[in-house]
């Protein structure tokens, strides 16, 4: 099924919002024992706060990747992939690299304003280290990596919990938060951020006004803003041709980590689109998880 038998084109090449999602063939990921509908908080009030774990069979303790999903912060499900890909494909590749995938899901603005899903990302973090033993994982050994909202979402997992740990709070905003299980927040060791709004979700904020976010706190919320010394290797990937994200936020977002003295690679993917639409996907996953591989499987954690 290709989103666009979903979303078909009209005359001017406007594609509608989506009304459903096309059946899964299943949650099983090849090569690997699935825990689904994991439970990582509650909230009353809300609908319970899940995740699904992928961990490959036949590897003990592997280490552990991330997946958060994209959708604008209004939409997504854990379980599937942007369309225009194969489902179930980055899954795949990340456990047949002897690596295991969480996939999570985070309350959409329409339940709840900024920052409570950045809240939802931290406490799924902190979850899945806190039962890292029954799952079968290395959760010292941790990366993250996310999609356009989810991309930013990963960023501010990834960043803000090195200055929490310095004691430096951004503008007085609170980004880790409490929900779900308590504990010290890990810092991953390892982050890929695909088309990762960063002036873009400043400008998103700024037509939304304080329906999703108090304007206060925006700022704090921007990528840049958190990123500092102690930030985790990041893998830095956008399409040239993106109509959604500008390509610019990817050299934001880059240069800023240079500037901090973080290791950082930036790859813009040639007359590539938003989810990369234009280019074949594979070689796109295979450089993300090698670069998962080559941190999370030469070490056994973090040495910021």
């Amino acid at each position: 099924m290709d989103i666009r038998d979903l979303r078909p084109e009209d005359d001017e090449g406007f594609s509608p919002p989506p009304t459903h999602l096309p059946p899964l063939t299943g949650q099983h990921v090849a090569g690997a024992r699935s825990w689904t509908g994991l439970t990582y908080a509650i909230l009353y009030g809300h609908r319970y706060l899940t995740l699904d774990v992928h961990v490959p069979e036949g590897v003990e303790r592997p280490p552990l990747v991330v997946w958060i999903h994209g959708g604008g912060w209004n939409e997504g499900d854990r379980r599937y992939l942007p369309l225009w890909w194969p489902q179930q494909s980055l899954f795949e590749k990340v456990v047949a690299a002897g690596m295991a995938v969480a996939t999570v899901d985070y309350r959409h603005l329409g339940e709840a304003h900024f920052p409570a899903c950045v809240h939802d990302v931290h406490a799924a973090v902190r979850y899945l280290v806190r039962y890292a033993d029954t799952l079968g994982v290395d959760a010292s050994r941790l990366g993250l990596w996310g999609e356009s909202a989810g991309g930013h979402l990963a960023c501010l997992a990834s960043y803000a919990p090195v200055r929490a740990a310095r004691g430096e709070v951004v503008d007085g905003v609170e980004l880790v938060g409490q929900v779900g299980v308590d504990g010290p927040q890990p810092v991953p060791d390892a982050l890929v951020s695909w088309y990762t709004p960063n002036e873009q979700f400043h400008d998103f904020l700024a037509a939304q006004g304080e329906r999703v976010a108090d304007p206060a706190i925006v700022p704090a919320l921007l990528p840049v803003s958190q990123i500092g010394p102690g930030a985790p290797p990041t893998l830095v990937v956008h399409g040239s041709v993106d109509q959604v994200v500008s390509v610019d936020d990817a050299h934001q977002i880059h240069d800023a980590l240079v500037a901090a003295g973080v290791e950082t690679e930036l790859t813009i993917v040639d007359d590539a689109d938003h989810c990369f639409v234009g280019r074949p996907i594979g070689p796109i996953l295979d450089e993300a998880v090698a670069f998962l591989a080559r941190h999370l499987l030469a070490g056994e954690g973090h040495t910021r």
